[in-house]
């Protein structure tokens, strides 16, 4: 294992999520396609913090920077001004208005960015270009590995872009150019894969040790990364696809950044040992890619595929998603992970505090008594003290156990986000508590 960094965050315990803001038009040239402007991004902030809570959330914004996603990178030092404010007068005022307003809301923003990819109309293209900082062929030209946004779009070599100081001049212009983002104490890194160059020759492994490079230069500036995959690349990984198939990872590598990033988007074909072994404070998801996993660990909800202005519906679907995924993730979290037994869909992990959670049925007990069963479930929260979260996606109604001592009654919310609505207060004996719940509602238990 690496040296493990000291992260600002226990990513464990937070929740983690993106917004889209925007991305280039393709059918209209320098004009960008906005999804959410910072004041709209800023009303959903305010509902989703009545809904969890105020817990520690933080959000990565996803085409911030000049049109939009995938725009211009390797740069990343202006502002969309189609996101700005009508009443500030630039982007970047508005930018910063919103960091510091999301404040107030338990919401932390920061930025999703890229060092992995090169436009062609970036800035600094030929600066890279000059750095021998893109990966080339073995013909020497440079190799445009993939295409976005109607643009080709080349890799960057991390051993020459570290070791030509690019990198460090590109990340120090960042930081003083958005001190209010470097303040946050995190940033997304996203596609931080490692590519062979051909000409000249530089393996994976080198690229793996100049990637190290830059997240310890990123952790002095007081900055955690986290990323979009669990990195576990060896020579034998293509640079490209091969046959349409994806450019895939493979479970018998190593897990290469363990300790320097804290959590990724999708955590990507990890061992059971490791999954056993790395504590989730130490690298969490996210979702997995395998879905089997999701349903025994759960994990950070994505949110962005649900806060969108074209979804009505989006405040039941962020809850049900909250309650069904990000309340048990935080809650299994606590405890210690001792084994995974089964096969194929068929798996259980046991935890430490007698705590079993099953993929199959989507299952938690605790003492051998159901506490989750599907999309049914009165879990602890354990943000707050002597509470539960409720929910049933069909509608339920059983009699729960409690496992605190010495309760006596209980006040009962619906989570809304507008805010806890008290239903109603109920006395409690013999730490059992009847509920009904109904359908796609989601409840605060506060005990007594």
């Amino acid at each position: 294992m690496n040296e493990i960094l000291k992260f600002n965050f226990d990513y464990s315990k937070c929740m983690v999520m993106k917004l889209g803001m925007a991305h280039p038009e393709k059918k209209i040239p320098n004009k960008s396609h906005v999804e959410l402007t910072f004041a709209e991004a800023l009303e959903y902030i305010k509902k989703i913090d009545k809904i969890t809570q105020g817990i520690t959330k933080i959000y990565y914004l996803v085409g911030w920077q000049y049109l939009g996603h995938d725009d211009k990178y390797p740069d990343f030092f202006e502002v969309n001004e189609a996101l700005k404010r009508p009443e500030d007068k630039t982007a970047y005022d508005s930018f910063k208005w919103f960091a510091e307003e999301a404040k107030n809301y338990n919401s932390i923003i920061s930025v999703h960015i890229n060092f992995n990819d090169a436009y062609d109309n970036a800035p600094s293209f030929n600066e890279f270009v000059k750095a021998n900082a893109l990966i080339r062929k073995k013909n020497g030209k440079i190799d445009p590995i993939e295409n976005y946004n109607g643009r080709k779009c080349y890799k960057t070599c991390h051993k020459a872009y570290w070791e030509s100081g690019l990198f460090k001049k590109m990340f120090d212009r960042f930081v003083d150019t958005f001190p209010f983002i470097a303040e946050s104490g995190t940033i997304h890194v996203d596609n931080f894969q490692c590519y062979k160059n051909y000409a000249p020759f530089v393996s994976i492994k080198e690229m793996q040790n100049a990637r190290r490079n830059m997240i310890q230069y990123v952790h002095e500036k007081g900055i955690d990364i986290t990323s979009e995959f669990t990195y576990k690349e060896s020579d034998s990984l293509p640079n490209r696809p091969i046959f349409g198939l994806p450019r895939d990872h493979f479970s018998k590598y190593q897990m290469d950044t363990v300790g320097l990033i804290p959590l990724s988007w999708w955590c990507y074909r990890m061992t059971h040992k490791e999954l056993v072994e790395t504590p989730p404070e130490i690298y969490c998801g996210g979702e997995f890619r395998e879905k089997k996993y999701n349903k025994l660990f759960y994990g950070n909800m994505h949110g962005e595929d649900i806060i969108r202005k074209d979804n009505q519906n989006w405040a039941e679907e962020f809850i049900h998603r909250f309650a069904t995924y990000q309340v048990p993730c935080h809650f299994l979290n606590l405890y210690k992970r001792l084994a995974i037994n089964g096969f194929g869909n068929h798996l259980s992990c046991m935890f430490s505090n007698n705590i079993i959670s099953y993929s199959k049925g989507e299952k938690i007990t605790r003492n051998n008594k159901i506490i989750k069963n599907g999309e049914t479930l009165f879990l602890p929260f354990v943000h707050k003290e002597k509470a539960y979260i409720a929910y049933s996606k069909k509608g339920d109604f059983r009699t729960w156990d409690i496992f605190e001592k010495n309760i006596s009654k209980a006040k009962i919310y619906q989570i809304t986000e507008n805010g806890n609505k008290l239903l109603r207060e109920v006395s409690v004996t013999n730490n059992k508590i009847e509920l009904l719940l109904k359908p796609k509602t989601a409840l605060l238990i506060q005990f007594e």
